[in-house]
């Protein structure tokens, strides 16, 4: 795709001028020490997507993530089939990010196995782009001292 196509004044503004901000929700007061790393761990991993960083991106899942995502009609296993999917969408600039944000997130963490879910919103897509709206479920396992991600549910919140 053409390096020199017109882009909109907001897409211009939110995708060239302006580096991709993540505006992450902070996490509610009583939280318990391992609530706080899990969550560090997802807001890093996002911060990652909203920077459009591959490699940071995938560093953040297991070898045997799963993905279930809106607007594709099978599940997603494996970090190869999912990044080269991923990459080739920031290619093309469809999932480019501009911005990202986390809202009302809520962590249960069960020993070495942790559930997060939240409400999040961005701007994807280098050309026009658009506001997006999502519900996410993470499930990441302790792993070697860090948390990996083994599973991600996204759906419209119409769902």
């Amino acid at each position: 795709m053409s390096r020199h196509l017109v882009r909109s004044t907001t897409a211009l503004m939110l995708s060239v001028l302006m580096p991709p901000l993540s505006m992450s929700a902070e996490p509610p007061p009583g939280w318990s020490a391992a609530q706080h790393e899990v969550w560090r761990t997802v807001v890093a991993w996002n911060d990652a997507f909203a920077r459009n960083d591959t490699e940071a991106f995938f560093r953040f899942f297991d070898p045997q993530i799963t993905v279930i995502a809106p607007g594709v009609p099978y599940r997603v296993i494996g970090i190869r089939d999912d990044r080269e999917e991923f990459e080739f969408s920031l290619k093309r600039g469809v999932s480019r990010v501009g911005y990202f944000q986390e809202l009302d997130p809520h962590v249960a963490v069960h020993g070495d196995a942790a559930v997060v879910t939240y409400y999040s919103r961005g701007f994807y897509g280098a050309e026009s782009g658009t506001t997006r709206y999502y519900k996410e479920t993470d499930v990441l396992i302790r792993r070697d001292d860090s948390w990996k991600i083994v599973h991600i549910h996204i759906s419209n919140p119409t769902q």
